[in-house]
């Protein structure tokens, strides 16, 4: 596995170096053919197609004691471990092996190889869940990653659309979404119809599940069930300890919420930036008016 010694030798579209994000991992990370990455954007649904995956993939296994530890995040610093360490690990995962991202597809390693799952959401609800996953993490894991609560919400969706992670993300993968081994889904439509959404994915990833295994993976894949496990979706990758307050991770998942906490200057301000940076076809696809 080629190593780089020096961190400026790194091509730019690996990102820049942070508590949650090393980029030297994504330029070693050596896809295989029959791996399977998420590349959702942050806050549409990431956790839960990391879910619907692993039940997939385990025929409804109720045992795991982590996501992260069946389904890693695939470009975080782990504690006490150097990247190398960490590829390494990776390498000796049996296939088809899962991994969560959230790469744009110029950032994302065997974006021509691996099997690409994204799902999309609305990018208000985005937007107000990502408020609640700040507020929601403990002050140690705040002190961890190096970011700050926001003071008001408004602050939060200045800071959401300065970022603007959503649209990078949705911008880069939509050109490409004819290709064989990716598969974009919509958060809404799996929330209306998880079980014809289990078929689609089985289609693309050409895996199959008996009819006794599919109750239990509907079941293990309800937000009832992650909600009364919430302690298996906390720790969500680097640190080692649990980054969230006691209600959890999970928190509701529900579509709309983002019309109901959003002002409508608020909404307004989404919505015009998604217009100015996502095609027609795009829009439509995602249903935003």
């Amino acid at each position: 596995m080629p190593e780089l010694e020096k961190q400026e030798l790194l091509d730019p579209k690996w990102g820049e170096a942070s508590a949650l994000h090393e980029p030297r991992l994504l330029a070693n990370f050596r896809a295989r053919a029959d791996d399977v990455l998420i590349a959702t954007p942050p806050k549409a649904g990431t956790t839960w197609m990391q879910q619907i995956l692993y039940q997939l993939h385990s025929g409804g296994d109720d045992s795991f004691d982590d996501i992260d530890r069946v389904v890693p995040w695939l470009e975080i610093p782990r504690q006490d471990k150097s990247w190398q360490t960490i590829l390494e690990e990776f390498e000796q995962r049996e296939s088809p092996r899962i991994f969560k991202t959230h790469n744009t597809y110029e950032q994302m390693p065997g974006a021509d190889t691996a099997r690409i799952i994204l799902t999309t959401r609305d990018p208000r609800d985005c937007c107000i869940s990502f408020y609640h996953h700040f507020m929601d993490l403990t002050d140690e894991a705040i002190a961890l990653s190096g970011i700050n609560r926001p003071e008001s919400l408004e602050q939060h969706v200045e800071n959401w659309l300065e970022f603007a992670a959503w649209y990078r993300n949705i911008k880069s993968w939509w050109p490409h979404r004819e290709q064989e081994n990716i598969l974009i889904l919509r958060y809404e439509d799996l929330r209306a119809d998880l079980n014809n959404g289990i078929d689609e994915i089985l289609a693309f990833l050409r895996w199959s599940i008996t009819e006794e295994q599919r109750s239990k993976i509907i079941e293990h894949c309800s937000f009832d069930w992650m909600k009364k496990n919430v302690q298996r979706f906390n720790q969500q990758g680097f640190s080692g300890k649990t980054l969230f307050k006691p209600h959890g991770f999970v928190r509701k998942g529900v579509i709309g919420e983002g019309k109901e906490k959003l002002t409508h200057d608020q909404q307004t301000r989404i919505i015009q930036k998604a217009k100015e940076t996502l095609d027609d076809d795009c829009l439509k696809f995602l249903a935003i008016e």
